[in-house]
Parts: structure tokens; sequence; C-alpha cells
């Protein structure tokens, strides 16, 4: 006895990019306003300690003279303690920015073949990247736009 066998569905792209900067312009934006956002909290949040801090040295000068002696280290270790933590803090936008120019970039390359002519062309994005959402709706209006080219074409040749 003969199995049928069912055609099988054609294999998506399995897409593995090796680079980070995909889109460098897009993603040193990207990256900056995370930077500058968790700067600008550090630095208010710096600011608000210094602010409290003379304000209870103002208050009571002999119960805050023993943490103004050890301010110096204290300070020195706080710092080394934020670069690292910025540190995390590019390496976190750098994925995420990447998560969202490896999308676009794979648009835009996609639109680019179908300019050229290739309406058999799809999006197909990566297990969480960004635009998920977009490339299902992108494909269905490829999708349409090829049926209505292969019918336009059948009433040609009809006629």
């Amino acid at each position: 006895m003969e199995q049928e066998l069912a055609p099988t569905a054609p294999k998506q792209p399995t897409l593995k990019r090796r680079t980070i900067f995909i889109k460098k312009k897009l993603q040193v934006r990207y990256m900056l306003l995370i930077i500058l956002s968790v700067l600008c909290g550090l630095a208010i949040m710096t600011l608000e300690l210094t602010a409290t801090l003379n304000d209870l040295f103002d208050k009571y000068p002999v119960l805050v003279q023993p943490i103004y002696d050890q301010f110096l280290p204290i300070v020195s270790s706080f710092f080394y303690k934020i670069v690292i933590y910025l540190l995390f803090v590019v390496l976190i936008s750098a994925i995420l920015s990447h998560k969202m120019a490896g999308p676009v970039y794979r648009f835009e390359q996609t639109c680019k073949n179908i300019a050229k002519g290739d309406f058999s062309q799809r999006v197909h994005l990566r297990a969480g990247d960004q635009f998920t959402e977009l490339q299902d709706e992108f494909n269905k209006m490829m999708d349409r736009v090829e049926a209505e080219i292969k019918k336009q074409s059948e009433n040609k040749e009809v006629k």
C-alpha cells in the first residue's frame, strides 16, 4: 500500500544575523536615547541625594560628620558601579536596537526586491523581533497584490 505524501509547506528561511549594528544610524540614535534617559535619571538621583545630605548636614552636623568623612571612598565606589551599570545599559540598548533595526532592514530589502518586480517576496522575521504584526499585514497585502496580478494576466491571456 503506497502512502500518499502530503505537500509540505515551503520552509521559511532561518535568519541569523551575525552583526549587531545592521542600521548604524538608527541604532546609535536609539541607543543614545536610552543612555541619555538613564544618565538623566542618575543625575536627578545624584542631585537629590546631594541636596538631602546637605540638608541633613546643616540640621545635624555632629551626626552626619562621620558620613562626610567617608564620602570620598563611597563616591569612588559609587562611580565604578555607575560605569559598570552604564556598560550594561549600552549592551542592553544595543540588543534592543538590533531587535528593531533588523526588521527595518529586512523590510527595506524585501521592498527593494519587490520594486525590481519580484512580487513573490515576503518578509520573514525572527522570533523575538519587533514588527511581527506589520510583517503579517505586509505579507497579506503582498498575497493580495500577487493574486491580483495573476488574475489580470489570466484575463489578458483569455482576451
